[in-house]
């Protein structure tokens, strides 16, 4: 009894071990990350630039417009991250909220045979045959 409590204890650590290291090293933190710190890099070369700068791209400060755009992309990364977080490895996904009015053998998963109508128009089990 006791050898089966170690191995139980045992894999839980390791499972809580394993999904530290997935959210740790979930790939939409690094993107995130390195995107809003290039966005950051890119933003303060657009502020600084110079009238000559602006001026060789049509009037246009492109490095203020492309660091703007890079910091949402990595900011909406790093929010996307936050509202989807990974769950652990080998964790059954949560079951989806029920659909108002939707009961069971409803919806398109239902398949044939689970409405009411059958070919010829009778309703399962009406004994007309």
């Amino acid at each position: 009894m006791s050898e089966e409590y170690e191995y139980r204890h045992e894999v839980e650590d390791l499972q809580q071990k394993s999904a530290t290291a997935a959210r740790l090293f979930d790939v939409r933190r690094i993107i995130g990350g390195l995107f809003v710190i290039y966005g950051i890099l890119v933003l303060i070369a657009g502020f600084t630039a110079s009238d000559a700068d602006v001026r060789k791209a049509s009037g246009i400060n492109i490095n203020l417009w492309t660091g703007s755009c890079v910091l949402a992309v990595g900011l909406l990364f790093l929010l996307w991250m936050k509202l989807r977080p990974l769950s652990a490895p080998g964790a059954e996904p949560k079951p989806e909220p029920a659909r108002p009015g939707g009961g069971p053998g409803t919806g398109p998963a239902a398949g044939p045979g689970t409405g009411t109508g059958e070919p010829g128009g009778r309703a399962p089990g009406s004994g007309a045959g």
